[in-house]
């Protein structure tokens, strides 16, 4: 059952996925969505990072699902553990310099990191 649509994002009871055209198969399981990451700036929410990666999302894709993440934080806050030390407003923060960086490189597509997906985070982002 569908809860929110934000832009081209759906957030259901399991998931928040990508119901836009054109039809990408992206989607973030509930109880992963506190995923995180170790970066220069702290730790941050990776999916918010993986998706700015993603050069087959525009940056206002990018602005609907961070609407949709928050909507299903805070709907979700009783069924899973918020990290009370990851950094959200470094993850936005980051976020935004990666799309900035994306704009400037005239939207040269960058790899997406698939293979491991629960590990896929250090992996990408080694400092």
């Amino acid at each position: 059952m569908e809860l929110a649509r934000f832009g081209n994002w759906a957030v259901d009871v399991y998931k928040i996925e990508w119901v836009g055209d054109p039809l990408i198969e992206f989607s973030i399981a509930i109880p992963s969505i506190i995923n995180t990451g170790t970066r220069k700036n702290g730790i941050l929410y990776q999916w918010l990072i993986e998706i700015a990666a993603d050069s087959r999302f525009r940056p206002e894709d990018i602005y609907g699902l961070n609407t949709a993440f928050f909507y299903a934080l805070d709907i979700f806050k009783h069924e899973i553990d918020i990290p009370a030390y990851a950094l959200m407003a470094e993850t936005l923060k980051e976020q935004q310099e990666m799309l900035d960086s994306r704009k400037k490189r005239c939207d040269t597509p960058v790899v997406k990191f698939t293979d491991d997906q629960p590990n896929w985070f250090g992996k990408l982002y080694r400092h």
